[in-house]
């Protein structure tokens, strides 16, 4: 990418270059008023919880202390001889007022031995009514305490028995106190819940504050919506381009896959966070996308009968794993329009090596008729006439594809040209294809027979035999070439990448970047229908193809040729 191209600095993307003006509120305010919110609600839960409490300490010590009362009250000798003679209610009202106002009580109620009011010196519209409180006393007429109505209030009440001096119940004592109103409530717990309100408050306040400035630092001050809206845009662009781009770390997870990289690969849908072993890539694939050593030099590879170019990035994310970023392109068309343009080169190359020998043997006839050897020159006529025919009726026997058999005629004289020999076994046969078929089969055998001619130049013994047989299979059945020659063989240091793309023994050759494809290119061809090629050392090389006779790319694979 050129300097005047580079991409501007992300701070440009923030609240003043984004051009974006929300009246939405800030990133800090939202969690200022979040943690208030907050806040507000403990604050009710709490005060709540501290009015319950209060009303619960309140009863638990106005029980002890009606209890207390009324077991004094019921034991006063003037209320027991009182309640003892059966006096009448006036006679109660101003001992019972005095005991009420001495002990400070809200409500102390005498009854009669039935229930029957008859003392309530606080509330006098109850007397002669019968004491409608919701205790339930036990049976042994013992004293109790609880929280019980009295008229439309609730009271903390005291219920204890008076008894005769014969030791019979004769009436009852109730001693009670009101409980005092929400308002009274808090403000008993008005200190407790001030001193929560400021701690929180404050705790609060501060803490949203840090919190919102820690979250602008990480997030380099843009507000969330901008954070939503580069995000957005980053998604569209990356799942727009065209070319495949996947990001690996240093753990071998997938941390990115646009669409484009799932097609080509042939990656499911959730392939990010899996490892890069558990999505079904060749072995090839998995070992170019995972490599830490980054070049300038773009690599190649093929995956499912797809031939990529990769280039790759290593690039160190302030706050995560390293991770290498590949960007991949499909180059299989290419790839086979330069094979297409390579084998019109060794057409005009074969061609070239049939004119050079056709002009040997005119200058050898034209010689002998000026030697007037004119029976010489007719029987060397006769003799080339037999060997071209012999080759053509040879060749055309066995194989009745045209462009097969024009293939190998064209390369027996090329291998002649060479000083070499190309021989066509005596068991091949090859029957009518369909277009495709012929296409593949000329591809694969003019590479495998080009790269044993090249294998035998400078050996002792120069010879190439190629086998074309078709075998019996699954579907249609399948065609087997196999091409071996009395070369050196292949590098035991190359014999496990012979078939990736760029890599070839012919660097003495001269022109070493004009090699290392061919192989490749029979894999691609051969895999790409289904079909595998193979390799054995056997006095040489033996390379062997299967091309099944119907393809059996699949859909998707059909669909990756198109990218």
């Amino acid at each position: 990418m050129r300097k005047s191209e580079a991409p501007s600095p992300l701070p440009a993307a923030g609240p003043r270059g984004s051009g974006i003006r929300s009246s939405r509120l800030s990133l800090t305010r939202q969690l200022l008023l979040f943690q208030l919110s907050l806040i507000t609600l403990v604050l009710v839960a709490v005060t709540a919880i501290s009015i319950e409490q209060t009303r619960s300490g309140f009863e638990s010590g106005a029980q002890r202390r009606m209890l207390t009362v009324a077991e004094y009250t019921a034991a006063n000798p003037l209320v027991r001889s009182l309640l003892d003679t059966a006096a009448v209610p006036q006679q109660y009202s101003v001992p019972v007022e005095a005991l009420r106002t001495t002990t400070g009580v809200d409500q102390l109620i005498v009854t009669d031995a039935v229930g029957r009011i008859i003392a309530s010196p606080a509330d006098p519209r109850l007397l002669t009514t019968d004491l409608a409180i919701d205790a339930t006393p036990d049976e042994s007429d013992a004293a109790w305490a609880g929280a019980a109505p009295i008229g439309a209030n609730d009271y903390v009440v005291a219920q204890v028995p008076v008894l005769s001096n014969s030791g019979e119940v004769v009436g009852s004592v109730v001693a009670a106190r009101e409980f005092p109103a929400v308002v009274g409530l808090l403000k008993a717990a008005a200190p407790n819940l001030l001193t929560f309100l400021g701690v929180a408050g404050v705790l609060g306040v501060v803490g949203s504050l840090l919190l919102a400035a820690r979250v602008k630092r990480q997030t380099l001050g843009l507000e969330p919506e901008q954070i939503g809206r580069l995000v957005e845009h980053r998604d569209a662009m990356i799942h727009g381009i065209r070319e495949g781009v996947i990001s690996v770390d240093t753990d071998g997870l997938i941390t990115l896959a646009n669409d484009s990289a799932r097609i080509l690969l042939g990656l499911p849908a959730d392939a990010e966070g899996r490892s890069i072993d558990a999505v079904g890539l060749d072995a090839e694939a998995v070992r170019a996308l995972r490599q830490q050593e980054v070049g300038d030099i773009d690599t190649v590879f093929v995956n499912r009968g797809v031939l990529l170019v990769l280039n790759q990035t290593l690039i160190h994310p302030p706050r995560s794993r390293p991770e290498v970023v590949t960007t991949l392109r499909d180059r299989t068309e290419l790839v086979t329009l330069q094979h297409d343009l390579g084998s019109s080169r060794q057409a005009t190359d074969t061609l070239r090596a049939q004119t050079h020998e056709f002009a040997n043997r005119l200058h050898t006839i034209s010689m002998l008729i000026q030697l007037g050897d004119t029976d010489a020159a007719v029987e060397y006529v006769d003799a080339v006439t037999r060997d071209r025919t012999d080759l053509d009726n040879s060749v055309l026997t066995r194989l009745q594809e045209p462009a097969v058999a024009a293939l190998v005629i064209a390369k027996t004289s090329l291998a002649r040209e060479r000083g070499a020999t190309l021989v066509l076994s005596a068991e091949s046969t090859l029957a009518r294809v369909d277009a495709d078929l012929s296409a593949d089969l000329v591809t694969v055998i003019g590479n495998l027979v080009d790269n044993a001619l090249d294998a035998v130049t400078g050996a002792r013994e120069r010879s190439v035999r190629l086998d074309v047989q078709p075998i019996s299979g699954s579907g249609a059945g399948a065609v087997r070439v196999t091409v071996s020659d009395s070369g050196p063989g292949i590098d035991i240091a190359l014999i496990d990448q012979v078939f990736e793309t760029g890599v070839t023994s012919k660097s003495a050759l001269g022109d070493a970047d004009a090699h290392g494809y061919g192989l490749a290119i029979v894999r691609l061809v051969s895999t790409r229908r289904g079909g595998s090629v193979g390799y054995r050392a056997e006095n040489g090389a033996v390379f062997e193809a299967v091309l099944p006779i119907d393809a059996a790319r699949s859909a998707k694979e059909k669909e990756l040729t198109r990218v």
